[in-house]
């Protein structure tokens, strides 16, 4: 990988691969002898001219597989963005610039042999220097939902600190034991699910992915991975030991998660099933369902985990309603009086019983033209642990403990979703348009958004969207109310961001 012998070691998992045969040793023929003679060394050997490289078929070496002559690329983006937010009744216009940076490097010693690392670091420099770097993707799995700070359409990041700050996003080997087994190790990114905006299963993640988001800013998970593939049926079975822990150290074995996945195919559709398991935490199933009907593309996921993973903000003195599980101590985020005073209404307690987390969706695709696609698509969403009604919004702003807003897309009930994508129209074939509108059916608030990306001189993608808030204006979607003693929050109305990619 870095410049050793050319001599590549044997596959891993394998057997150390046998020596080339040689040809027995005989005394060298008259000619020889003479020649090697004259120059003061021994003739050279049949072996010596397969592994030294004298002969005329070079050198001969002693693996299955040899390095290529480049088994090192390094490449990355460079992913330059600015955005802006209007709420209702102010003039000024937030404003922030979450640039990011990606460097990977891979390495493939043989066809049998990857190694992957992938460090990212953001910047913002519309950020007070001095702001305190805070990792918006350790907030846990308390049901989380996507950090995209105040607007649920902004572009994700992983700090709200100026910086600049890093993380390593991946970084892992992968090789084969036999030719039966497929194995990857270290931090990795693993998705179970289906679902296009809301992905219940994956549970592979600290956190749920931003369903608006082009680019996914979160880091993978540290992980073993086994795959085993059954060629003859067309399925494929995973295990998986997971180390790393979003909430707590693992310093024992005892400690470290379990997981199982199974990919099946029956009667045309394709069927996922998946199981976490891990001490101190009640196990979480799921099932992923896909395939297609006539011109249609169906999809389904269903979570079903404890009520112990989701600690809700309720009103205080309602906590006899929890389950048996616990939540970390409260706390608020400010020692301001006030604030103190308005956070203690409110307690953070664990729900019970199972609860359920599902997913539906259907996609068409329609050729209009020669080269020329659109597809259309709707989903739903039902969120059993989320929240009913608006009332307790302000009690997710004051506990410091969780992400200090909500977690978007994943706060209320029951949620819907369209969208319609256009890429490369007619004579545009550098220009992709997407339009999507996400409800939060509980509280009746709305997104719509537009997303438009244009391919300049091959490498730079020119990337700009508008979302606009409407609905309820104390709703998710459009999140506005009134806190006694500590002021107002505005309703959102208009979200607009421009950005830059270079991808090498």
């Amino acid at each position: 990988m870095f410049g050793g012998s050319s001599q590549s070691a044997p596959p891993d998992g394998g057997a150390p691969a046998a020596p080339a045969p040689t040809a027995p040793t005989t005394a060298a023929p008259p000619a020889a002898a003479t020649e090697a003679a004259t120059t003061g060394g021994a003739a050279p050997s049949d072996r010596d001219q397969n592994l030294l490289g004298t002969g005329p078929g070079g050198p001969e070496h002693l693996s299955d597989y040899q390095a290529p002559d480049n088994p090192l690329q390094i490449g990355g983006q460079l992913y330059l963005r600015t955005q802006s937010s209007g709420q209702q009744g102010r003039d000024a216009w937030t404003f922030s610039s979450p640039n990011l940076l990606d460097v990977y490097l891979d390495a493939r010693p043989n066809p049998r042999v990857r190694a992957y690392v992938l460090g990212r670091m953001s910047f913002d420099p519309t950020a007070a220097p001095d702001t305190t770097s805070t990792s918006a993707l350790a907030g846990g799995d308390s049901g989380g939902g996507a950090f995209s700070g105040g607007s649920a359409t902004g572009f994700t990041t992983f700090t709200t600190s100026r910086g600049p700050s890093s993380i390593l996003d991946q970084m892992w080997i992968r090789f084969d034991i036999l030719n039966h087994l497929f194995v990857t190790a270290g931090k990795q990114h693993v998705h179970w699910g289906t679902g296009r905006f809301w992905q219940p299963t994956d549970y592979l993640h600290p956190v749920k992915r931003n369903p608006l988001d082009v680019f996914d800013a979160r880091p993978g998970t540290t992980m073993l991975k086994v795959d085993v593939p059954w060629e003859e049926r067309g399925w494929n079975f995973y295990g998986f030991g997971v180390f790393e822990d979003p909430n707590d150290a693992t310093p024992t074995l005892n400690e470290i998660a379990g997981g199982a996945r199974a990919e099946i195919v029956v009667l045309g559709a394709e069927i996922g099933l998946d199981a976490l398991v891990k001490k101190g935490q009640k196990p979480r199933y799921g099932i992923d369902f896909s395939t297609g009907i006539w011109e249609l593309d169906v999809h389904a996921d269903v979570g079903i985990r404890s009520g112990e993973d989701f600690c809700n903000v309720v009103p205080a003195g309602t906590t006899a309603t929890a389950g048996g599980g616990s939540c970390p101590a409260q706390g608020t985020v400010s020692m301001d009086p006030t604030i103190m005073t308005q956070a203690a209404m409110y307690d953070v307690a664990p729900l019970s019983g199972i609860k359920v987390q599902a997913v539906g969706g259907v996609d068409w695709s329609h050729k209009y033209n020669d080269n020329d696609m659109f597809t259309l698509g709707a989903e739903y969403f039902y969120n059993q642990p989320g929240y009913s009604n608006t009332s307790v919004y302000p009690g997710l702003l004051l506990n410091s403990n969780y992400t200090p807003i909500l977690n978007f897309f994943y706060t209320g009930r029951q949620y819907a979703a369209l969208f319609a994508s256009f890429p490369a129209p007619y004579s545009w074939n550098l220009t992709t348009f997407t339009l999507s509108t996400l409800s939060n059916l509980t509280d009746q608030s709305f997104i719509s958004r537009l997303d438009y990306s244009y391919t300049l001189l091959t490498h730079i993608t020119l990337e700009a969207f508008v979302g606009v808030h409407y609905g309820h204006a104390g709703g998710e979607f459009r999140l506005g109310f009134n806190i006694p003693g500590i002021g107002e929050r505005d309703p959102s109305l208009i979200d607009l961001g421009l950005a830059l990619r270079l991808k090498i």
